[in-house]
């Protein structure tokens, strides 16, 4: 049989794919956390009242940040759903149904899970529900590069001005790691996204502000033919999807280092 990731497998899920789901699954704690932290913000998404044809809609200000709500009940829902329909497999009750709970169900019943036909599906709809949150806790309190974990090497990012950076994948809380001593080294081989590069970039250590869609807009803008920001990667696996372009960290740096300043001039 063969995993949809193309790996060869005994079952609908390979090793592999069960390793990202596990994982996907054990960083809901933290991101759940993220996102309640942000659900006090307003927002100005709230829609009211009746609209005759052609009028526009009416907005209000809302107690909470409406996408942080959603994007929640959209991860919590999906936890509950599979886990429900995984205990029918399986016949073992749920002990709660707090996403704690049924995180731990999860992955305790992994292996039965990784044996069923629509399993495959899941690591794709669970990666969308986390980045979703991702991006609304992103929006609300942008974070800079806080270094890496000892532990697991996983990145850490922190809020701008806290002293606590917690890891995504073991949960441990450290003082903000010093970027500054592995700045300069890791700038030449460091290979990133436009999104990942932007936010390393913010770290006090560089302390420039580019955006994921400036350093995109390098990628494409050509020089004597040449793309002004090299990719570094395929624009598709082996399986033709398509691939987000990933570029080197010391190419972005000396970009932003001597892009003209904000008097007309062209970067």
């Amino acid at each position: 049989m063969i995993c949809r990731c193309g790996n060869e497998t005994i079952a609908w899920l390979c090793p592999t794919c069960v390793t990202k789901l596990e994982y996907l699954i054990a960083r809901v704690d933290a991101v759940v956390a993220e996102v309640r932290a942000v659900i006090p913000r307003l927002t100005l998404t709230a829609t009211y009242g009746d609209r005759a044809p052609g009028v526009r809609a009416q907005h209000a200000p809302a107690p909470v940040s409406v996408d942080a709500v959603s994007s929640l009940d959209a991860l919590q829902r999906w936890m509950l759903g599979t886990a429900l329909r995984l205990a029918e497999v399986t016949r073992k009750p749920l002990t709660g149904k707090t996403h704690e709970h049924l995180g731990s169900y999860l992955i305790a019943n992994m292996p039965r899970l990784a044996t069923l036909s629509w399993s495959p599906d899941l690591l794709g709809q669970l990666e969308t529900l986390v980045k979703d949150c991702e991006r609304i806790t992103a929006e609300h309190d942008p974070k800079v590069f806080a270094g890496n974990c000892p532990e697991c090497q996983e990145d850490l990012y922190a809020k701008k001005g806290d002293h606590e950076a917690r890891c995504p994948t073991c949960s441990t809380t450290y003082e903000v790691l010093a970027w500054r001593q592995h700045a300069t080294k890791a700038a030449k081989y460091y290979v990133g996204t436009a999104t990942d590069l932007s936010r390393k970039l913010a770290a006090p250590e560089y302390g420039f502000n580019v955006t994921a869609d400036q350093i995109r807009k390098w990628g494409t803008r050509l020089i004597q033919g040449q793309p002004k920001l090299v990719r570094q990667n395929p624009t598709h696996d082996i399986h033709g999807t398509p691939l987000a372009p990933t570029y080197r960290l010391d190419h972005v740096h000396e970009l932003a280092t001597n892009r003209k300043p904000l008097d007309g001039t062209a970067v």
